[in-house]
């Protein structure tokens, strides 16, 4: 298993067993996660995303 594989099944196991609260209600905790990983998703995106759209249009296709 790789560390990504790793680290993402761990934070979605996390995610889901503090999702709700006794009252079946979403917790701060989980809306304060989803916003983080929200956050880091779109900042590893714009950090990244033109160089990997780069490499991508220079593949040659024969």
């Amino acid at each position: 298993m790789s560390l990504f594989t790793s680290i993402w099944s761990r934070t979605v196991n996390v995610l889901r067993s503090h999702a709700y609260d006794d009252r079946g209600g979403v917790t701060p905790e989980f809306v304060i996660w989803t916003a983080f990983l929200a956050g880091l998703a779109l900042t590893v995106t714009g950090l990244f995303g033109p160089q990997i759209l780069a490499a991508a249009r220079n593949i040659p296709f024969k």
